[in-house]
């Protein structure tokens, strides 16, 4: 047999196979792999935690759940597709909570101090905090049971270190430090699951605001600018509503909305916002526009149009120089009128229906006067 001068290839270790490296090639990302790496942090302390002595028959218990919500971790992080990021985060949560009732106390005490550093710095409820930390953030719950995990005497008393806790205590203490990671990981996952959302919202609403801009090219020709508004029914109309609907979409992608409540249905929101707000603007924009061919309150006109026509009744008169002028002006009128669809058009309706009742006043006809009353009969003169 003849010998060679390179080593045999070793092995890959098993942690690296679990993490996976390769699927880094199928696409994924440095995101994924720091997941992959949480999960594989949690199942290092989950085998820590099985070889503790006087495991009792609840902590095999919770040794089990803590295995198979980490194998439905994998799972999601091994699906191609879909979304999967909420199902992963509250799998690692529950396995962390979950890790808090079975860990050595020789672990737990520097788990208790960063629980507490994390509620203090991220719950800003202040009735949460109170009821949790106390009114001194000192005599509360939560920082007393990190106290008697770490052997820490209370402020100013001056005893000597108290003897370690019992096996009751040591469960409530436990038991404490779950919940306030608990509200710690809703509090997280709500800003997630906003964040989430606002950015889906932006990306679709660039979507769909492309989508408009390719329709109104197709619709929109240099004839119709030049012959606005002869050419105003129907593609004029269609076009205004375009704009008017591009306004709320880019209202859309520039605000930011927090969320009440971070569970449940979300398909409302995007209904909401992607459908029923550019329909808003969009009524907005034609209701515009239907006031300045109205001349109620608004009119756009050239300079030779100004000269000629009657503008008196309108409230805000717009001079341009041309035609085209006078398109132009009116889709960024329509834009500006679908950003601020909801807050516009209550105004507008105020506005309108006090025009029309006090026009309606002006053209009422001048009531009848009295008719005298009727003298005696026959002529007769009045006795006196």
């Amino acid at each position: 047999m003849a010998a060679i001068d390179t080593l045999p290839d070793a092995p890959l270790p098993e942690l690296l196979k679990r993490v996976g490296f390769r699927r880094r090639r199928r696409g994924f990302g440095s995101a994924t792999q720091l997941l992959w790496n949480r999960v594989e942090s949690n199942a290092s302390l989950l085998a820590l935690c099985r070889i503790r002595e006087g495991l009792t028959a609840e902590d095999e218990a919770i040794l089990k759940q803590c295995q198979e919500k980490l194998d439905a971790a994998r799972w999601c992080l091994d699906k191609p597709t879909g979304r999967w990021s909420f199902s992963f985060w509250e799998l690692i949560h529950e396995v962390d909570g979950l890790l808090l009732l079975v860990m050595p106390a020789s672990m737990l005490v520097p788990r208790a101090l960063e629980i507490q550093q994390q509620f203090e710095r991220r719950v800003t409820d202040a009735a949460r905090a109170g009821l949790w930390l106390g009114a001194d953030k000192a005599s509360g719950p939560l920082p007393r049971c990190v106290r008697r995990l770490a052997r820490v005497d209370e402020p100013g008393s001056g005893a000597a270190a108290p003897p370690p806790l019992d096996t009751d205590s040591s469960r409530y203490c436990r038991s404490v430090l779950r919940g306030a990671l608990d509200s710690v990981n809703q509090q997280v996952d709500k800003t997630f699951w906003q964040l989430s959302i606002n950015v889906s919202l932006q990306v679709f609403s660039t979507l769909l605001l492309l989508a408009v801009f390719v329709l109104a090219f197709l619709i929109l020709s240099p004839a119709m600018i030049q012959t606005w508004p002869r050419d105003l029914v129907p593609w004029g109309l269609v076009l205004v509503g375009f704009a008017g609907a591009s306004g709320a979409i880019v209202s859309n992608m520039l605000s930011k909305e927090r969320f009440v409540v971070a569970t449940g249905a979300t398909g409302r929101f995007f209904a909401y916002h992607l459908l029923v707000k550019p329909v808003i603007g969009a009524f907005a924009a034609l209701m515009l526009l239907f006031l300045e061919q109205s001349r109620m309150l608004l009119s756009v006109d050239t300079r030779a149009g100004s000269m000629s026509g009657d503008t008196s009744a309108a409230i805000l008169h717009i001079v341009v120089s041309d035609n085209q002028a006078v398109f132009f002006t009116l889709m960024a009128l329509a834009v500006v009128a679908g950003w601020s669809a909801d807050k516009l058009l209550s105004s507008i309706m105020d506005r309108v229906l006090g025009r029309l009742l006090g026009q309606s006043e002006k053209v009422l006809p001048p009531s009848s006067p009295t008719a005298p009353a009727p003298g005696p009969r026959g002529g007769a003169r009045p006795a006196g």
